[in-house]
C-alpha cells in the first residue's frame, strides 16, 4: 500500500476524531481484536433488542442527527460513568446500528495509527438466503493486507447467525462455508461494496430486488420498498463518503429520525429521474471504489470536484 494511502486511513476524519478522550486511547492496546471487544461493550444494536431479551431503553439513544464519535462515548458515560475499558450490559449500552459499530471500531484504529475505513454495502450472512442486507463493516490494515472486520457480531450475534443459516440451509457446501464463519475476518462475497453491489445489478448477474433491509415498512416513512436499485445508489454514495472520512448515517437511521435525504438528490432521487449522464457517473463511482487503493487519486478527485458525489453538510449535521 502506497504512503499516502497509509497516512490517510491512520488519521481521523472529523467524524472519528477521538481527542476528547486522549487518555483512554493512550491505555488502549493496538491489537484491533481487543479495540473490537471494547466497542461491542459500549454499542447495542437497535434490532437486537429481542434477541438479548431486554427493554428497549429510548433514553439511551444518542441525541443528535448524525453521531459523531466522540458524542457517541458521551452518551455512553452519560448512561454508565464507569470506565470505557469495562463492558456494559446490554441493557446499559448506548443504541446505535452497524455504522455506529464499524465508525467506532474505526476511529479508535485510526487513533492508534492503524489504518481504517468503514465502508457501507451488503452483508449476505443473515440468513445466508441469497439476500443483500444492507450494513456497514470496518476494513483495518494488518500490515498485508484489509481484514474486513464486522465489529457488530459478537459471539452471542456470531453464533446466532450461524445458527439462522444451518437452520435453513442443507446442501453440504453452504453448511461447510457457515461453520467457518468469522466475522472478525470476512471472507470475499460475506460482505459486499456497495460499488460491487451497483456493478453485479448494473450488469444483470443480481436482481436490484434483492438487495435492501428486511424490515417492515411504517406508514410514517412515506415508502412502498426498502429494495431496488435506488437503495443501491444511496449505499454506493454513502460508501464513497465513508471512503473519503465523511460516514453518514444509514438510510432508515435518518428516516426514523423524522428527517430525509432530500438534501443529496443523487440519493433522494427515483430510479426514473436519474440521467444517463448521471448513471455513468454512479458507474465511474462504482468502478473506483470496487478497487480503492489502485483508484485511490481519481476517487478522491471525483469526490471533492463532482459537487453531487459530495455528502452535502445538512446530511452529517449534528
Amino acid at each position: 500500500m502506497r504512503k499516502e494511502i497509509y497516512d490517510y486511513y491512520s488519521r481521523p476524519g472529523k467524524i472519528t476524531n477521538l481527542e476528547k478522550y486522549q487518555s483512554f486511547i493512550n491505555w488502549l492496546p493496538d491489537d484491533p481484536e481487543v479495540i473490537g471487544q471494547v466497542v461491542q461493550g459500549l454499542i447495542v444494536h437497535d434490532s437486537w433488542f429481542g434477541n438479548y431479551n431486554i427493554p428497549y431503553e429510548q433514553g439511551h439513544e444518542y441525541t443528535q442527527e448524525t453521531a459523531y464519535m466522540q458524542d457517541l462515548l458521551d452518551k455512553v458515560l452519560e448512561i454508565d460513568s464507569s470506565d470505557l475499558s469495562i463492558p456494559r450490559h446490554p441493557k446499559d449500552r448506548v443504541i446505535a446500528c452497524c455504522r455506529e459499530f464499524s465508525t467506532l471500531f474505526c476511529a479508535f484504529l485510526r487513533a492508534k495509527g492503524i489504518p481504517a475505513r468503514s465502508r457501507c454495502g451488503f452483508a449476505t450472512y443473515f440468513g445466508w438466503d441469497g439476500g443483500y442486507e444492507d450494513h456497514w463493516i470496518c476494513e483495518y490494515w494488518n500490515g498485508m493486507r484489509w481484514i474486513r472486520n464486522d465489529c457488530q457480531l459478537d459471539p452471542f450475534q456470531q453464533s446466532t447467525v450461524m445458527h439462522w443459516g444451518l437452520e435453513a440451509n442443507d446442501d453440504p457446501d453452504k453448511v461447510a462455508q457457515i461453520k467457518k464463519f468469522n466475522p472478525r475476518d470476512l471472507k470475499n462475497g460475506e460482505f459486499i461494496s456497495a460499488g460491487e453491489a451497483w456493478k453485479l445489478c448494473r450488469s444483470g448477474k443480481e436482481d436490484p430486488m434483492k438487495f435492501g433491509i428486511g424490515c417492515d415498512i411504517r406508514p410514517e416513512w412515506g415508502i412502498t420498498s426498502l429494495h431496488g436499485l435506488w437503495f443501491v445508489r444511496g449505499q454506493l454514495l454513502r460508501d464513497l463518503g465513508a471512503l473519503n472520512k465523511v460516514e453518514t448515517v444509514p438510510y432508515l437511521v435518518r428516516i426514523c429520525k423524522g428527517l430525509s435525504w432530500n438534501p443529496w438528490y443523487l440519493v433522494s432521487a427515483s430510479d426514473e429521474e436519474i440521467t444517463k449522464e448521471e448513471i455513468q457517473l454512479l458507474d465511474k463511482v462504482a468502478e473506483l471504489t470496487s478497487h480503492v487503493d489502485e483508484n485511490f487519486n481519481e476517487m478522491q478527485e471525483l469526490y471533492f470536484t463532482k459537487k453531487e458525489l459530495t455528502v452535502p453538510k445538512e446530511i452529517i449535521k449534528r
